[in-house]
């Protein structure tokens, strides 16, 4: 059922191609890690009404920066999958643009937590490591 939410979002596909081309550059990996930590930013100054949904994406952007600095090992289907979300979250023409108030967010929210949802063992052990490790 994921699976299919998933891939019946336009552009996921495309996205989590785009995820093996920058997970295998750091330079690229560091972009995404950028430009989703702005664009988050942004929205939580205007979108106090999707709390949640903005928390997974700041966790799917530690978890990314955690790979990338070798500090957490997750596993190569889990950190394309979360890689994948977070280009669709960042990219601002996909099935609904980004320009559009509100709405323009609903379908990159809905892979969010569909990805959310996929390795969502992965983001509760993420956590845990994380809320055990020190500073």
């Amino acid at each position: 059922m994921i699976r299919k939410k998933e891939n019946s979002l336009s552009g996921f596909k495309q996205a989590k191609e785009s995820a093996v081309k920058v997970l295998s550059q750091p330079e690229r990996v560091n972009q995404l890690v950028s430009t989703s930590k702005k664009k988050l930013s942004e929205l939580e100054l205007k979108e106090n009404d999707f709390k949640g949904i903005l928390g997974t994406i700041s966790t799917f952007i530690r978890m990314l920066k955690a790979f990338r600095s070798g500090r957490y090992n997750i596993p190569w289907s889990t950190i394309l999958l979360v890689a994948g979300a977070l280009i669709y979250f960042v990219v601002p023409l996909d099935m609904l643009p980004d320009f559009i108030p509100i709405t323009g967010y609903v379908d990159d929210f809905a892979v969010v937590m569909a990805i959310f949802n996929k390795v969502k063992e992965e983001v509760v052990s993420f956590q845990a490591w994380e809320n055990s490790s020190p500073i």
